[in-house]
């Protein structure tokens, strides 16, 4: 059955719950931080379960950080328990989490009618290319901006 849910918290309890289960959702993807990759409103992402070792530099994670807001982004490095996490979209703003805080990992995007999962070759190159680039990330980003935004 598919629920529509508007409250983030809600929603986001609500995937909590189904990962809790052994189940996944598909969301649409909201907000800017993970853009170009991610785009609002177009984008749909299918979150799940995880285990300690799938949490690991790149991989797409949904968490609840210290301020109790849920974020959707990319871990950029792990030591032990501790994870930096940034947005695709962010040039300089990182985020730090737990493994703890961590919900539901990336299972699969859809993007412009096609399905990526983390293990795709395309996925794989656009996610270690971006990472790559994060020194000139702002650059890059001013220019999608300006030409898509």
């Amino acid at each position: 059955m598919n629920k529509v849910l508007t409250d983030k918290a809600l929603m986001m309890e609500e995937i909590r719950r189904l990962v809790s289960e052994g189940r996944t959702a598909t969301i649409t993807v909201r907000g800017n931080s993970m853009n170009p990759f991610l785009v609002d409103r177009r984008d749909k992402m299918t979150l799940g379960g995880f285990e300690d070792s799938d949490i690991r530099r790149g991989c797409v994670v949904l968490f609840k950080d210290s301020t109790g807001d849920y974020m959707i982004h990319r871990v950029v490095r792990r030591e032990g328990d501790d994870l930096t996490v940034k947005g695709d979209g962010n040039s300089k703003k990182i985020e730090k989490a737990r493994v703890q805080d961590v919900i539901a990992v990336m299972h699969n995007i859809e993007r412009k009618g096609c399905i990526y999962t983390p293990e795709s070759r395309t996925w794989r190159v656009y996610s270690f290319t971006w990472m790559l680039l994060s020194p000139v990330r702002r650059i890059l980003l001013g220019l999608w901006r300006s030409i898509f935004l």
